[in-house]
């Protein structure tokens, strides 16, 4: 019997010896699976393949593809070769070569990728002599090594590129060690049966899709939906969790929102009541889409509080939790005093709210405080979120790491605050739009226009024109319904929920706003669009721009 693991290799090892649970692929050609002992046996061949290619120990190995039993090999084959594993973004289309290819040259050169291993797909669409290439598509060399290649806990095991990389990356460094305390801390929040069955659609490029690869403490049937038969019909997510009895999913509050939304269009055979640990992780959770999974979900048999949410960063690691059992708790706050001193007071009645779901309280063995270390805020006031624990990353991969750390506290650079010991997340600090000396979300802007004018979330966003929350205020709309009239109902709306005009209001095609792979918004990349004038309205989209102004004070 295997000791307690202290590295990725050794985690793997324990669950190959195991040979419980297993990996099931819902590829187009049908279902394709693993069980841990195979995928084991599988990753040695991917370990010989690349020492024989003279990428072993210490070797940065960039991995490029969709989410398929490959993807898999090769990420327990770099770890069992004792390489680092760097996941590289594969979009579901490259429309454009020129640019994707850079954006991947910048990210494998940042992080000294010693080789790319990869769908043919993807290499295709690489420009120039970037590093090698070796395509992943051979059938993986059998019985050397016989062994993983030691590694120490305090090696790398991976390094991340947070999202939305692109001009300068910031490659987040993940030790043996650190991983195997994300391993084990999402380990004690999964479901308690003796076998539980998983489903996620989310990319193994992104930690919330890659955690799913080497979490192995527990044995777990895990169900994986390509994220472009995702992208096509987000219902088939809570399809695949419905038809596997799947107990445990996780995804973006924006993902979830999309599900729902195919979901109640067609719910003929749907059958939730097995799925009882339904997490939000990777954005702030939109409080109407808790309100509306509920709605559509309970008369398909999700019981009450089977909702969670799981804060957490690749600097941080697993923050802070809210675990099923109970329902959310969504805090109500008064809006313009959130603007006017940065407190998240009790709203009052007939003035404007915001709303904000909990993350509830720290994970073992993490310390959270708002505003900083050295003088933390006091209950309901906002201030930028630091963290310190065992998840915490010692620092990026060739970027200095100034002004990140305080101490072994790292800023996250989210805002938010505490209130009866759970804490709520309001925003981020690089997206805070300034007006008049208040300060206002961007998110706040985005969900007034969504109740209004009925467009999902993701297809609206809201920033300044400037960096550091100066300029206009630019909001952009994709085209649902008639454009004019769209406009116009935009603007009423943020105009009536938060008394503030917008400099531009835009309505453009649908896929003009970029988003991560998660359907995050990336609000700095729709500035810089902007900025370069991409954002290019539809002909009778046009509103005339008024000066900002602020609703007066009362």
């Amino acid at each position: 019997m295997l000791s307690e693991p202290l590295t990725v290799p050794e985690l793997l090892a324990s669950a190959a010896e195991r040979a419980r649970g297993g990996f099931f692929f819902h590829l187009a050609g049908g279902p394709v699976a693993l069980a841990e002992a195979e995928l084991y046996a599988r990753a040695l061949g991917r370990a010989a393949q690349l020492q024989g290619s003279g990428f072993g120990q210490g070797a940065m190995v960039g991995l490029l593809g969709p989410n398929c039993p490959e993807w898999a090999e090769w990420a327990w084959g770099t770890w069992l070769s004792g390489a680092v594993l760097v996941p590289l973004p594969a979009p579901l289309r490259v429309r454009d070569r020129s640019a994707y290819s850079g954006q991947v040259a910048s990210l494998a050169g940042a992080t000294n990728c010693s080789v790319i291993v990869g769908a043919d797909r993807y290499l295709s669409a690489l420009d120039g002599a970037l590093c090698q290439k070796l395509a992943w598509g051979d059938e993986p060399r059998s019985g050397v090594p016989l062994h993983p290649v030691q590694t120490s806990p305090a090696d790398l095991a991976m390094v991340l590129c947070t999202s939305g990389s692109t001009a300068a990356p910031k490659a987040v460094r993940m030790t043996h060690e650190r991983a195997v305390v994300w391993a084990r801390a999402r380990a004690s929040q999964g479901p308690i049966c003796p076998v539980p069955v998983s489903v996620s659609w989310l990319p193994f490029y992104h930690i919330g899709g890659l955690g799913a690869l080497f979490e192995v403490f527990s044995p777990v049937e895990r169900h994986f939906l390509p994220m472009a038969q995702f992208a096509r019909d987000p219902a088939q997510w809570l399809r695949l969790a419905s038809r596997t009895g799947a107990s445990f999913t996780v995804g973006p509050s924006s993902a979830w929102a999309a599900a729902v939304r195919g979901l109640a269009k067609s719910p003929a055979g749907a059958n939730l009541s097995c799925l009882r640990n339904a997490f939000f992780n990777a954005e702030m959770v939109a409080p109407d889409v808790v309100e509306r999974i509920s709605e559509v979900c309970a008369p398909l048999g999700l019981a009450p509080g089977s909702l969670g949410v799981h804060y957490a960063s690749s600097e941080a690691g697993l923050i802070c939790h809210a675990d099923p059992g109970r329902p959310l708790r969504i805090d109500e706050v008064d809006l313009d005093e959130l603007a006017r001193s940065w407190q998240a007071l009790p709203a009052r009645a007939g003035k404007p709210v915001k709303r904000v779901v909990s993350c509830g309280v720290p994970f073992a063995g993490v310390e959270v405080c708002a505003g900083r270390p050295s003088a933390p805020l006091a209950d309901r006031h906002v201030g930028e979120i630091w963290v310190r624990g065992p998840g915490v990353t010692d620092g990026y991969l060739n970027l200095s790491s100034e002004g990140q750390f305080a101490g072994d506290w790292l800023r996250t650079g989210d805002l938010g605050y505490q209130a009866d010991g759970e804490w709520f997340v309001t925003g981020r600090l690089d997206e805070v739009i300034v007006r008049l000396g208040e300060k206002f979300h961007p998110e706040d802007i985005e969900q007034a226009v969504q109740r209004a004018t009925g467009v999902p979330a993701s297809h609206c966003v809201a920033f300044s024109a400037e960096e550091g929350g100066q300029g206009g205020l630019v909001v952009v709309v994709e085209a649902f319904g008639g454009s004019g009239e769209l406009a116009r109902r935009a603007r009423a709306a943020v105009a009536n929920a938060l008394g503030l005009a917008p400099s531009e209001v835009l309505v453009v095609r649908r896929g003009t706003i970029p988003t991560t792979a998660n359907g995050k918004l990336q609000r700095a990349a729709a500035r810089q669009l902007h900025q370069r004038a991409k954002l290019r309205p539809l002909p009778d989209a046009a509103a005339p721009a008024n000066e900002m102004r602020r609703r007066p004070l009362r």
